[in-house]
C-alpha cells in the first residue's frame, strides 16, 4: 500500500512539474511584408519624357471628325501617362495598405489597453489582499479547525452516552 501511494504521489509530481508551453495564439492579422507593396513604375527614356503644360489644344476623338479645343492642361507622350497612371494605381494601393496598417494597430493597442486594464485590476485586487487583517485571512482555517474540535467532542459525547444508555439497559 505504501508503495502505490509512493508511486501516485511521485506521478502526480511529475504531471504537475512538466513544463506547460502555451498555445500560440495570434488573433490579428500576420503582418505586412514587403513582397506585397506595388511595384514601382519602369522608368521612361529620355526621348520620351514629354510633358508640358499647354494653355489650350486641339483634340481628336475616334468618333468625331472634327478637333475640337479643349482648355489648358498638360500635355505628355503616352509613355509618361503610361507612367503617370501606374503610379496613381500605386500610390492608392499604398494608401490602402497604410490603412490596413492603422485599423490592425488600432486593434492592436486596444487589446494592448484591454490587457493593461485587467492587470490594473488584479493589482488593485493583490493590493485589496495584502491589506486584509489577520483575523480576514485566517478565518476559514479558525473555522474550520473549531469545527473539528467541536465535532470530535459531539462525536466523543455522543459515543460516551451511548454506550452509558447501553450499559443501563443490560
Amino acid at each position: 500500500m505504501r508503495v502505490l501511494s509512493m508511486f501516485v504521489i511521485f506521478v502526480f509530481l511529475a504531471a504537475c512539474s512538466a513544463p506547460q508551453q502555451p498555445e500560440a495564439e495570434r488573433t490579428l492579422p500576420e503582418p505586412l511584408i514587403d513582397t506585397m507593396l506595388p511595384e514601382v513604375p519602369s522608368e521612361v527614356p529620355a526621348s520620351k519624357r514629354v510633358v508640358e503644360p499647354v494653355k489650350s489644344c486641339a483634340v481628336e476623338t475616334m468618333g468625331e471628325e472634327v478637333a475640337r479645343e479643349v482648355g489648358p492642361g498638360i500635355y505628355m507622350s503616352f509613355e509618361m501617362a503610361k507612367r503617370a497612371a501606374e503610379l496613381s494605381v500605386a500610390y492608392d494601393e499604398m494608401r490602402e495598405l497604410y490603412e490596413v496598417d492603422l485599423r490592425t494597430m488600432e486593434r492592436e493597442r486596444e487589446v494592448y489597453q484591454r490587457q493593461l486594464d485587467l492587470a490594473d485590476q488584479e493589482v488593485e485586487r493583490q493590493r485589496e489582499r495584502a491589506r486584509r487583517s489577520w483575523w480576514e485571512k485566517n478565518r476559514g482555517w479558525i473555522g474550520l479547525g473549531t469545527g473539528l474540535v467541536v465535532g470530535a467532542a459531539l462525536a466523543v459525547g455522543i459515543a460516551a452516552a451511548l454506550d452509558g444508555v447501553t450499559d443501563a439497559v443490560e
